[in-house]
């Protein structure tokens, strides 16, 4: 199983390098961490960025690299069953939930890839146009640059858990929808409705679209000189994304079991 696995995935590698999309969302989220210097400016003033880090890397995550990731993980499942690519694949010895592993694990993997870039591409802008230097206040200082750089990549690896519980939804989504546009209309519509009812159902803490700014919180309040707190939010960002993560792979494979592929 998971050498079968393993093979599709490398095979959904290998098509997705092909395909010009793939590289559109690169050259999108490099582009939002340039263009929010027109909203956060920094400058070389011996004062230190991290602000701006902290707001262009969960900016560009949560707006511009959420839709690409949804459209991408989308086009991907539901454009097989459009072309009637699947049936050819389903022909050869791999299973229906195998398949879907394979796909969820290319958008997992192409989350890694935005969120990487993401990163490097803002703490590149504050090297080049800003100052990185440890966060002090009144000459003391509060918080060192390497304490700085790990909060950062706690951040990182907390923040990928809600991208990938969206990359689970992206999949069921596309393999309940017929047409890729409908897909893709439908992933985005639901999420747009849930995100403005949320919170007067007071269902927010429950859902993993409310964890995708969390992680960045305590890095952002750490550049301003506070303590930061990641407790108990790291915790209910890790079980709610996860739980999402099982629940919305388990009803795409059961909706890709119940479908009729040749219909």
């Amino acid at each position: 199983m998971i050498r079968r696995i393993w093979i599709a995935y490398c095979v959904e590698l290998t098509k997705a390098a092909r395909r010009k999309f793939t590289y559109v969302g690169p050259a999108v989220v490099l582009a939002s961490v340039v263009g929010l210097l027109l909203q956060h400016p920094i400058g070389h003033n011996a004062r230190s960025d991290y602000g701006y880090i902290a707001f262009a890397t969960s900016s560009t995550l949560d707006v511009a690299g959420l839709a690409i990731l949804l459209i991408f993980v989308t086009a991907q499942v539901a454009g097989e069953f459009s072309s009637g690519a699947i049936r050819l694949t389903l022909v050869r010895p791999i299973l229906r939930y195998e398949y879907l592993a394979a796909k969820t694990l290319l958008g997992m993997t192409y989350a890694v890839v935005l969120t990487l870039l993401t990163a490097v591409g803002a703490w590149t802008v504050a090297f080049a146009f800003g100052d990185i230097l440890g966060v002090s206040f009144g000459g003391d200082m509060r918080h060192a640059t390497g304490e700085m750089g790990l909060a950062y990549a706690y951040g990182v690896g907390l923040a990928l858990l809600p991208q990938w519980a969206s990359v689970a939804y992206a999949v069921f989504i596309a393999t309940l929808v017929r047409g890729t546009g409908a897909a893709m209309g439908t992933a985005a519509g639901l999420w747009i409705l849930v995100e403005m009812i949320k919170y007067r159902l007071k269902i927010a803490p429950f859902l993993f679209s409310s964890y995708l700014q969390a992680p960045w919180q305590p890095f952002t309040d750490m550049a301003n000189g506070f303590t930061p707190q990641w407790m108990p939010m790291a915790w209910s960002c890790a079980v709610v994304s996860a739980g999402a993560f099982v629940l919305f792979f388990a009803l795409a494979v059961l909706a890709l079991y119940r479908r009729n592929l040749q219909a």
